[in-house]
């Protein structure tokens, strides 16, 4: 069968529906056969390109389209004629693209050069965007974020660290939609011009998402405790407007500027403020990417915060779609970006980002999303894919969230949230009504620093919703490090530009399933949480002399730090040792690594019962004599002697600290009280002095390392695994334990 070419003409058209050249209120746009550039506004030229994009503003990238016939091939005289058309162009705009294009093949030249974009014609918009400036300074960012804060917090007085975000975001809003922000503006000049252009740039976004009010109220709520001085109000104007300098979407440069600005400004938050954790940037890409979102995809944020997610979804998707002027792109931020806050101010801050970013029609809604209201809502979107950091904290209702979102999102649908590691462990009712009806399919565990603004470490926990877990196991691995380096006074920043690499071999390990050696499957009946594999223990008879050191000093009331005066002098100026302290510095101490390995695992809440303590501060004490056992490394962890006695804890029980002076680990021979930043080990066996100092020695061991990695808390300890000398049977071998540190013990004493 004979095979119909297209022709020039019907090629043109194609490429014009392709590109998308049409006339816009920024650029002349267009194709045709007769059309000069003296038409065109090029004065005198009378040569003709077959189609043409010229932005009103010369900075701005042209383009230039030459077409042939479909069985034409491409050759060098066309190549010319695009050059030289190309060059009448460069006479007004400092950058060009050139596209030769016969219906079947392409080929894209970027200010003369011919470069590789792959073998279809696309949307302008992946051509503008080979000028594209994808990198922003951070660090002017970080700096300017800083003297925002600063002059809002201290010149504008506005002490709500909220407030301050949303003043700044709707001046960034009324900034991009044009607001007359100069300088010796009088304040009431300079808000009324915000606010106006609030109310203007959300006329028609009001008709569709009534809550969108909520921004121009909160704005407007705002109050300064007193009038800024003109100084500050031109400074505070100069900031934003260089941060808005960084926000040039019409070709999309600053996607991840507010990302920066929102996670800059929660540094300085207050103990009051710590419910609300902004999403570093770096991980919303990650999970973006974890869960295969595209730009066919209809992305829910449940919990949306300032609408990172949401935001670094819009980005990525238009920009697979061929730019923000397509068809696709408004059909992206009108139909597949859902965000639920229960917040208003947050929600205010959610509304503001969108705006920054020109989309004012995102669905956004103020709801609590663990409610049948909020399930109805998602109900009746046809989400596909939901990415969510969900409050951590109980009060707020973490896992009904989780567990709200997965039973009203379609069967099917991938979910990616952000939790800390024990979270679902620590709830195991909830979680078994999680897996009955969804699946767990990967746990990735976040660098520690991921979240510096919270001490618990997190995970994100990717669910199948509505298939069951049935015993299937999970996948799980460790990125340990992201590249990321603390940059004093500007948080964690990616200085080295590190990131990108690391991000794209972690996608590749976590579709393979291998390539890692941190990768672990995890029987969800035994563990629902990605677990740290430490290197075995060492012990050495030295750690039980010390422990046994500590514990004589104490019993003898010796003080440590003058008993370690003495013995410096004495090596140092050969001074006479005092007879109290001959037999403890006469000790042998072996170095030598104990063999541990015929030794057997236990768990500790297998050998213990381990309770926290309760805080009690320094005004609610009374004068008494009981121990008060503290975050101290020294004299037993005795940091007061206190009259209180509700809270005491009973004898012949060891103290670890967890927090502060991790792992400082004591015998207690008699009733205490312990602070909260220490737990108490009660044997589940028959314990005496010996037996104890070998736990003792363990556990300060085990809290060393614990002082490089997270607080060793109650889960961790309760989880934590000890190895013991053990008879035949498996059973502890108490007398070898025993023997361990008695002998020490007596030469000692």
């Amino acid at each position: 069968m004979e095979k119909h070419y297209l022709t020039e003409d019907q090629v043109r058209d194609k490429a014009k529906e392709i590109l998308g050249l049409e006339n816009t209120e920024t650029a002349l746009s267009g194709v045709g056969q007769i059309t000069t550039f003296n038409q065109l506004g090029f004065k005198g030229i009378s040569n003709k390109p077959d189609g043409w994009y010229l932005p009103n503003e010369t900075a701005f990238p042209a383009l230039i389209l030459e077409t042939k016939a479909e069985n034409h091939a491409i050759i060098d005289k066309d190549r010319q004629e695009l050059k030289t058309n190309c060059d009448i162009c460069h006479k007004r705009y400092a950058h060009v693209v050139g596209i030769l294009y016969n219906g079947d093949d392409v080929e894209v030249f970027q200010d003369g050069m011919k470069v590789e974009i792959g073998g279809l014609l696309l949307n302008k918009e992946a051509y503008l965007g080979l000028f594209q400036q994808n990198s922003i300074d951070k660090k002017s960012i970080y700096q300017l974020t800083k003297k925002i804060n600063d002059a809002l917090h201290f010149e504008f007085g506005i002490k709500n660290l909220y407030h301050r975000m949303i003043f700044t975001s709707c001046t960034l809003v009324a900034k991009r939609f044009g607001a007359m922000l100069v300088h010796d503006m009088k304040w009431e000049l300079f808000q009324a011009s915000i606010k106006t252009t609030l109310g203007s740039s959300l006329l028609k976004d009001l008709e569709k998402n009534a809550k969108l009010q909520i921004l121009i109220d909160t704005y407007s709520s705002i109050q300064v405790n007193t009038t800024p001085r003109q100084q500050s109000i031109n400074d505070f104007i100069d900031n934003v407007s260089k941060i808005s300098d960084n926000l040039n979407s019409d070709f999309w440069n600053g996607e991840d500027v507010m990302a920066i600005f929102f996670n800059e400004f929660t540094r300085y938050k207050g103990k009051s403020e710590q419910g609300q954790v902004f999403t570093p940037d770096h991980i919303t890409s990650l999970m973006y990417r974890l869960i295969d979102v595209d730009k066919n995809s209809v992305v829910l944020d449940a919990a949306c915060g300032s609408g990172a997610f949401l935001v670094k979804a819009m980005c990525n998707m238009i920009k697979e779609s061929g730019g923000v002027r397509t068809k696709q792109a408004s059909a992206i931020k009108d139909n597949q970006l859902y965000g639920i806050e229960f917040d208003k101010e947050i929600f205010a801050l959610a509304c503001a980002n969108m705006l920054i970013h020109k989309d004012g029609k995102t669905n956004l809604a103020l709801l609590d999303s663990r409610t049948e209201e909020a399930a109805k809502w998602i109900q009746s979107k046809p989400i596909t894919k939901v990415l969510m950091n969900p409050p951590f904290e109980n009060k707020y209702g973490c896992l009904d969230i989780v567990m709200n979102v997965l039973r009203s999102v379609d069967i099917g649908t991938q979910c990616a949230f952000i939790l800390p590691d024990n979270k679902l462990e620590k709830n195991p009712s909830a979680t078994k009504k999680i897996l009955k009806h969804n699946r767990l399919e990967k746990i990735i565990k976040l660098p520690k620093d991921t979240f510096q603004s919270v001490s618990m470490t997190t995970s994100v926990f990717v669910f199948t919703a509505g298939v069951p877990q049935n015993g299937k196991s999970i996948f799980a691995c460790y990125i340990e490090e992201d590249g990321l380096e603390t940059v004093k006074n500007q948080g964690r920043q990616d200085t080295k530009n590190r990131w990108q690499d690391i991000e794209d071999y972690w996608m590749d390990v976590i579709r393979k399933q291998s390539g890692s050696d941190t990768i672990q499957w995890i029987d969800p009946s035994q563990s629902i949480r990605y677990r740290e594999v430490l290197e075995p223990l060492e012990i050495t008879e030295a750690d039980f002399v010390r422990s046994v050191l500590h514990h004589i000093l104490h019993r003898k009331g010796i003080d440590e730090k003058d008993f370690k005066e003495q013995v410096l002098n004495m090596v140092l100026y050969n001074e006479e040792i005092p007879e109290e302290y001959r037999k403890l510095v006469t000790i042998r101490k072996n170095t030598a690594k104990i063999d541990t390995s015929s030794w057997k695992p236990f768990q500790y809440q297998s050998l213990f019962r381990i309770e926290k303590g309760e805080r009690l501060t320094k005004a609610d004490m009374k004068e008494g004599g009981i121990r008060y056992i503290g975050a101290s490394a020294f004299n037993n962890g005795v940091t007061a002697h206190i009259g209180n006695t509700e809270h005491l804890h009973q004898a012949n029980t060891i103290t670890v600290c967890y927090n502060g002076s991790i792992g400082s680990a004591f015998y207690q021979e008699e009733p205490f009280w312990a602070s909260d930043d220490v737990n108490v080990f009660y044997p589940k066996f028959e314990m005496d002095l010996y037996i104890a100092l070998f736990f003792v020695s363990l556990f300060r061991k085990e809290g060393i390392r614990y002082q490089f990695l997270d607080k060793w808390t109650l889960d961790k300890m309760n989880e934590t695994i000890i190895l013991l000398p053990c008879d035949k049977s498996g059973v502890p071998d108490w007398n070898a334990i025993r023997n361990l540190t008695k002998g020490l013990y007596d030469k000692m004493m």
